[in-house]
Formats: structure tokens, C-alpha cells, sequence
């Protein structure tokens, strides 16, 4: 007996639900090749102008890798402000504290922060520092996470600058 296309097609697409049911099912945040997190950290009174700080850690070239970045304006990245604003050269900032467990608690392994002068050098509406480890993780292998820091500086005042956003953590091999 002969089945007809339509059942083929049928059968073809439960085969391919069930792989991916198991597939996404058995996947961790171990086994993602980055977590990161994106959040508003700032905005005016009529959210026409705003800041966000992106987050993320990820394997990189396998010792590990953290990214911060602050971006202001449209198509910056998930969750743009209503218009466009790019911030002069020095007025955007950005900074990490890469983080590592210890089996107790979270301890910094390494850190670029702001006020060590991480600073955009030019006008812009992204601005992004990050640093890949290389083949060995910086602090050992475990558990490591990124606090992104982003600021501006804007209506005479440095804003957001205290706000921290976590990444995630995900795990690093020896």
C-alpha cells in the first residue's frame, strides 16, 4: 500500500518536531556557545533618548571571552530608543568585571572598567570593549559570568554609569 505525498509530508514533519523537542529538551546554558543580556539602563522622561547595556560571555577561542557594550539610539540592538543619538567622542563609556565561581561565591578574574578611561573616541552611538582569552581560561576552568557597565554623559551629569548588568554564566573548560 502506497502512501500519498501528503501523509509523507505529514510524517516527515512529526519526525522533525520530535528531534527538535529532544534537541531543545537536553540543551543547557553550558552547551550555548553565548549568554549575554541586554537591558535599558537609562532614559529621559519621554524615553526619546535612552541607554543600554549589553552583557555576554561566551567560550571565545575556547579560554573564554566578555563583551560589554553601551549603545544609544535606533538599530542599536534589541530594544532601541524611539530616535537616533549618537554621543560625542568621550561622552559614551563602557566597562566589565569578569566574573568567576569559586564554588561559593562570584569573585572578579578580571576587570576594564569606565573610570579607567574606556571611552568612545569618536561620535557614536556603540560603543563596545571585549576581550577574548585565548585557548585557557584566565582564571581556571568553571563557571564565569560578565557585569557589563555602560554610561553616558549627558545634561552635565554621568548617567547610568553604577548600573550593572549580568550576562549569565556559562561554563568554561580547563
Amino acid at each position: 500500500m502506497k502512501i500519498g505525498p501528503k501523509r509523507d509530508i505529514m510524517r516527515s514533519l512529526g519526525v522533525v518536531a520530535a528531534a527538535l523537542a529532544i534537541a531543545l529538551s537536553t540543551t543547557t546554558s553550558a552547551s550555548a556557545h553565548y549568554v549575554y543580556e541586554n537591558e535599558e539602563v537609562w532614559a529621559n522622561a519621554d524615553s526619546s533618548k535612552c541607554l543600554y547595556n549589553y552583557a555576554e560571555v561566551s567560550h571565545g577561542s575556547r579560554g573564554g571571552y566578555t563583551k560589554s557594550q553601551a549603545h544609544t539610539g535606533q538599530n542599536t540592538g534589541p530594544g532601541g530608543c524611539i530616535f537616533p543619538w549618537v554621543r560625542p567622542a568621550g561622552e559614551l563609556a563602557a566597562g566589565y568585571r569578569y566574573q568567576k565561581w569559586d564554588g561559593a561565591k562570584w569573585y572578579t578574574c578580571r576587570m576594564l572598567l569606565s573610570g579607567d578611561g574606556v571611552f568612545s573616541k569618536t561620535s557614536t552611538g556603540i560603543y563596545t570593549v571585549s576581550w577574548d582569552f585565548g585557548v585557557a581560561p584566565p582564571c581556571g576552568g568553571g563557571y564565569y559570568g560578565t557585569i557589563g557597565y555602560s554610561g553616558t554623559f549627558y545634561g552635565g551629569e554621568w548617567l547610568a554609569r553604577d548600573v550593572p548588568v549580568w550576562s549569565g554564566q556559562h561554563y568554561i573548560e580547563p
